[in-house]
């Protein structure tokens, strides 16, 4: 009988943590924004990065400047992030094609703790906008 209740204490105690052990959030862990570098190819708009000063943010997108489209940013020049770079980069295509795809490659760095929200258009001109994406970022410390 000893046995018995002592096998069942074991079994409630340790079904009691499955749920922990599955939590595996990185918020849950302590590891939110723990990445140096964090790259996010083609997100969804709404997508969240967190970071930490110091961090870098690479944020790649989908881009054919050859149909007269390109992706602009609209992001305020102070805050949290600061934009390192922004770069074209072609896709690898047989010699003599022309019209060729790539992507467009936006790199900033963690500055200071704060949000800021990096808001992309695609687009020919600001009247001929064919798709847009916000990206949030939080940088904590």
């Amino acid at each position: 009988m000893r046995n018995t209740f002592s096998l069942l204490a074991a079994t409630v105690f340790l079904a009691a943590c499955i749920p922990d052990i599955m939590n595996t959030k990185p918020e849950v862990r302590g590891l939110e924004g723990a990445a140096p570098v964090q790259t996010l190819t083609d997100p969804n708009s709404g997508t969240d990065a967190t970071l930490r000063p110091g961090g870098e943010l690479r944020i790649k997108l989908d881009s054919n400047p050859t149909t007269g489209y390109f992706w602009e940013l609209d992001f305020p020049g102070t805050g949290p992030l600061e934009l390192i770079s922004s770069d074209y980069i072609a896709d690898p295509a047989p010699e003599g094609l022309v019209g060729r795809g790539g992507h467009q490659l936006f790199v900033f760095k963690a500055v200071q703790k704060g949000r800021v929200s990096a808001n992309f258009s695609y687009q020919r001109s600001p009247a001929d906008i064919a798709e847009q994406k916000t990206i949030k970022v939080t940088v904590i410390e």
